[in-house]
């Protein structure tokens, strides 16, 4: 197999060597966005995790949440990536394309780290190995392992809670809630603030606009009659198509209808307006994963829980409803 280099990225991407080496290496001089293009191209293509001594882990993510989303998983593997190298090991990602992907591991693989939502058949696979796990942004009942988590039910009541503050009182969920625990969670959140404020509940307002298995969003949806004056969405690619599919009826945000988005990645910056977030510390999450497995790996804890908390960031999508 040919040998990737940086010259092999630069030209991928039309950009100079320059660039990817300082995106590989952590340098100014380019944007995040550039960075993040680099980098998961450079972890496509194969080439980061190499020449390192010491343990092997890898990171294992699907297509749709690596590659193809608003980039949230990104920067949580370059933060992760940092912190193997310079503790003298390598981290190899292993990118999902569809459920139904064969998963060939490395040899003598150290740790797993499974991040984002992966379907039940890969995740009893990666089991059977006996290798250390440490489960990334989300959690299923059976898998007995450590888990870095957000609290998605409780970050996404005070998102709901905060649009309440706000004057709303018809507020829509944007999400599809059977996709991943983390939707499903910020679901049940959204769901407890409109209970404790004696608030409607509609199910017209529940608008799913992505597909369940690609994960590809879609721009012409079919809105219910009676609009809520805002929505709760899952992310901030989510609310990104959102905004485009409400200025395609004529309806604007903040005006019409106000946003709050979860995990502050560059599109919520990028979008107009941009957008009020619930903003989630992906270095941290990178931080703690590598914590909890190497307590797993000197067999301290097992099967333990941390929460990673995040905070609301006022920006431009949320209007005062009176």
């Amino acid at each position: 197999m040919k040998k990737i280099t940086m010259q092999d990225i630069a030209d991928k991407l039309s950009i100079t060597k320059v660039s990817v080496s300082k995106a590989i290496n952590n340098k100014q001089g380019i944007s995040n966005e550039t960075r993040q293009r680099i980098l998961a191209v450079a972890a496509e293509m194969g080439y980061l995790g190499k020449k390192v001594e010491g343990k092997t882990f890898v990171f294992v993510v699907s297509r749709r949440f690596f590659l193809e989303t608003d980039k949230f998983y990104n920067p949580i593997f370059y933060h992760l990536n940092q912190l193997t190298t310079t503790d003298g090991h390598q981290l190899i990602p292993i990118v999902v394309e569809t459920e139904d992907d064969e998963i060939t591991l490395p040899q003598q693989v150290n740790g797993i780290f499974l991040v984002g939502e992966l379907s039940d058949e890969h995740i009893k696979q990666f089991t059977k190995t006996n290798i250390p796990i440490v489960a990334v942004d989300f959690y299923k009942s059976y898998l007995n392992v450590n888990y870095v988590l957000v609290d998605n039910f409780y970050q996404s009541y005070s998102a709901t809670s905060h649009l309440i503050r706000n004057g709303h009182t018809k507020i829509g969920f944007v999400g599809n809630i059977n996709q991943t625990s983390s939707i499903n969670d910020r679901y049940f959140g959204y769901l407890k603030a409109l209970q404790n404020a004696n608030l409607p509940f509609n199910d017209d307002w529940i608008i799913a606009n992505n597909h369940p298995k690609t994960g590809l969003y879609e721009i012409n949806l079919d809105f219910p009659k009676k609009m809520p004056t805002a929505f709760i969405c899952h992310c901030d690619m989510a609310a990104y198509f959102l905004i485009n599919s409400l200025n395609k009826i004529g309806l604007q945000v903040p005006k019409d209808v106000s946003l709050i988005s979860f995990d502050n990645t560059d599109l919520s910056q990028n979008t107009k307006p941009q957008l009020t977030v619930m903003d989630i510390n992906k270095k941290a999450i990178a931080e703690t994963a590598f914590f909890a497995m190497q307590q797993t790996l000197n067999g301290k804890i097992h099967c333990h829980r941390y929460y990673i908390p995040a905070k609301l960031i006022e920006r431009d999508s949320v209007w005062v409803c009176v």
